[in-house]
């Protein structure tokens, strides 16, 4: 299984990336600080990856592209599937400073164990991953952990 990508993967001798993940359903304070620590991180030269969720990820990805930074954005869904509904203005300007990832073919539409599958792949080029707003037992939470088993892709 491989990575499809659009835009510009990440230059082989990278720089430092931090991961911002956390809830969908976050207060003004969280999309504040996941916006305020992503702009800052990129004006520091950091790149910046996350979920594309709605909540503290897109938060994340916009503090980055204001501040004119990098950020990458993995998928739970294929490349040709607008989602989250509406996303189609942020994808664009993340694929200009960036790149959107996936392991789906491209017309996979959403289903709940593809995010938490994706999330292994958050964290997978980041040196540090924060949570902002995770709430336990939800799927932000197991991103800064190992992959288990039972977080990977089924059989």
């Amino acid at each position: 299984m491989g990575l499809c990508v659009a835009g510009s993967p990440r230059p082989r001798h990278r720089r430092p990336a931090v991961a911002i993940v956390g809830t969908r359903g976050p207060t003004l304070d969280g999309v504040r600080t996941a916006h305020d620590l992503a702009a800052a991180l990129a004006g520091a030269g950091v790149d910046v990856v996350s979920g594309l969720a709605r909540g503290i990820d897109q938060a994340a990805h916009r503090g980055a592209l204001d501040a004119g930074g990098r950020t990458y954005a993995v998928l739970g869904t294929g490349l040709g599937v607008d989602y989250p509904a509406g996303s189609a203005t942020l994808r664009d300007r993340i694929v200009r400073s960036g790149a959107l990832f996936t392991e789906l073919p491209p017309a996979t539409g959403p289903r709940p164990w593809q995010f938490l599958a994706r999330n292994r792949i958050i964290s997978g080029p980041a040196d540090a991953t924060v949570v902002v707003e995770g709430r336990a037992r939800r799927g932000g939470l197991p991103t800064p952990r190992p992959p288990t088993r039972s977080s990977t892709l089924p059989a």
